[in-house]
C-alpha cells in the first residue's frame, strides 16, 4: 500500500517534551491515494483521523519534516510511516563526505 501525502503547512504547537515545556513544529500533509487505500488510511489513524476542512481530503501529521512530498505506508503494526530514503541519502552523504561534497553531488545530479 502507498500514499502520496503533500505538504500543505505547518504550524508551531507547545506540548511537553521529555518533561519540558517547549515548541515543536508540526509539519501537515494532504493525503491521496485510491479509495481503498483512504479507507484503511482512516482506520489505521482511527481517533486521530482529520480531514481539510476546505479540500474534505484526509491530513498526516508528523514532526518530523519528509519534503515536499512523500510517499506513506501502512506498516504490519498498523503505523503510518513516510518513505525518508531520499532524505536519508542526503543525510549519509553529509556525514560521510560533508556538507560541501554533498552540495556538489545533488547540484550535479539535480532535476531542475
Amino acid at each position: 500500500m502507498a500514499l502520496n501525502a503533500t505538504k500543505v503547512g505547518h504550524y508551531k504547537k507547545r506540548t511537553l517534551v521529555n518533561g519540558v515545556d517547549s515548541v515543536i513544529t508540526v509539519w501537515r500533509y494532504q493525503v491521496s491515494g485510491s479509495e481503498k487505500e483512504l479507507s484503511e488510511f482512516e482506520e489505521t489513524q482511527g481517533d486521530n483521523h482529520r480531514v481539510d476542512q476546505e479540500t474534505g481530503k484526509p491530513l498526516w501529521f508528523t514532526t518530523r519534516f519528509v519534503g515536499p512530498s512523500t510517499t506513506l505506508t501502512i506498516t504490519e503494526n498498523g503505523k503510518v510511516v513516510a518513505d525518508n530514503s531520499s532524505l536519508e541519502e542526503i543525510a549519509s552523504m553529509v556525514e560521510q563526505y560533508g556538507e560541501a561534497t554533498a552540495r556538489l553531488y545533488l547540484s550535479m545530479n539535480s532535476k531542475a
